[in-house]
């Protein structure tokens, strides 16, 4: 062997290993099958790209294998063989878990959904994560199937909607208190990593997150979700309290609009939409403090997440917004969302004449006095 190949095979050598140690094995037992089925495994694989992998269902059981990378959220579905095409089809029958390196067990009769998955920690750990919020989760959406009904009714009766909203409220904070219980006492999990970013980052205020994202271990921050989530935070961080922000964007009129132009003022940067319902519920509240505040070295400037330009200027219009809009129509995939990280609307901040945020996400009847406590 030369002494290339003899090089490219060391660096090849970490690689290797850390392909092998990620193997999981399968087997599985479903002694009420049937025949003709099979099951159908999606997860990821050792470079993170979701992939599927399938076994028969031989005299009730089966048996799957591969490799993978970190703990990732997987899917085993029991299904037919041949899809018979003349029937309605019915609800899935599949089960979501947790996979990792290592051997699992599936132990069930005639169904993938109520069947018992064993194996590595990470699916231990959400095993536990679902016996401790269950019974609150279910509680919680029996609640919000009757706050839906009344809302969408077609004739509101407010008196129901506050009764059900303060429901609700013991229940969350319930919900929430079990949540971090969670996140705190298992900051080695891959499940953490995965609550965190489901219900943690919303819109990331980086004073409040910081302790979630300092609590998980560098083994889980090392994953495919641990880096997306890194990734997310130092983006919000870009416009956390005390920072400077500039940007460039084509206004309603098709002109460029620079941020820094405004430097000297007061000026709240909002993020909304057309669509976005409570975004146009603070509107009215916006344009109080927009006619109370504008003579005193105040400005608005509206960055609208709308794909289509004629909902957008329809919506300033309706709205009666009087402010500086601006908006390059890519919805939540435009430049200055993608930049500032921003996958949650409403939000806006106000920076001071110096260009530095000063505060977050002022909102709700009053808003027009938390702006102007910062004027001075």
């Amino acid at each position: 062997m030369n002494i290339k190949a003899i090089i490219s095979a060391l660096l090849l050598l970490p690689a290797a290993f850390c392909t092998a140690q990620d193997k999981f094995e399968i087997s599985g037992k479903l002694s009420a099958a049937g025949k003709d089925k099979m099951v159908m495994l999606s997860y990821k694989n050792s470079e993170g790209k979701d992939v599927r992998d399938s076994s028969l269902v031989k005299n009730g059981k089966f048996a799957l294998a591969g490799t993978t990378a970190f703990g990732n959220k997987a899917y085993l579905s029991l299904l037919p063989v041949k899809k018979d095409t003349t029937k309605r089809s019915r609800s899935s029958d599949d089960q979501l878990f947790y996979l990792e390196k290592g051997k699992y067990t599936v132990a069930g009769k005639d169904s993938m959904s109520t069947a018992v998955i064993t194996g590595a920690q990470a699916q231990t750990d959400f095993i536990q994560y679902n016996i401790q919020t269950k019974k609150l989760l279910a509680q919680f959406k029996e609640i919000s199937q009757r706050f839906t009904k009344v809302w969408y009714a077609k004739v509101k009766d407010t008196i129901a909607i506050k009764t059900i909203q303060f429901e609700a409220r013991p229940v969350h904070a319930k919900i929430e208190k079990a949540l971090d219980s969670f996140i705190f006492s298992h900051p080695d999990s891959y499940v953490t990593v995965d609550l965190i970013a489901e219900n943690k980052t919303a819109v990331i205020d980086p004073v409040v997150f910081e302790p979630y994202y300092k609590a998980l271990s560098p083994r889980v921050l090392a994953s495919f979700n641990g880096k997306r989530l890194t990734a997310k935070y130092d983006k919000a961080k870009q416009i956390a309290v005390g920072k400077a922000v500039d940007f460039t964007q084509t206004d309603d009129k098709g002109n460029e609009f620079k941020l820094s132009s405004l430097k000297g003022k007061y000026v709240l940067v909002d993020f909304w939409a057309s669509w976005c319902v409570p975004c146009r519920a603070e509107n009215p509240h916006l344009l109080k403090a927009y006619n109370q505040l504008k003579n005193k070295n105040f400005e608005i400037v509206g960055i609208s997440l709308d794909e289509t330009k004629a909902a957008w200027l329809n919506a300033v219009k309706h709205d009666g917004m009087p402010w500086i809009q601006v908006s390059d129509l890519k919805g939540f995939k435009s430049e200055i969302a993608v930049k500032y990280g921003i996958s949650a609307i409403p939000q806006n901040f106000l920076i001071n004449p110096d260009g530095v945020i000063v505060a977050k996400n002022l909102r709700g009847e009053d808003v027009n006095e938390k702006i102007a406590a910062f004027i001075k």
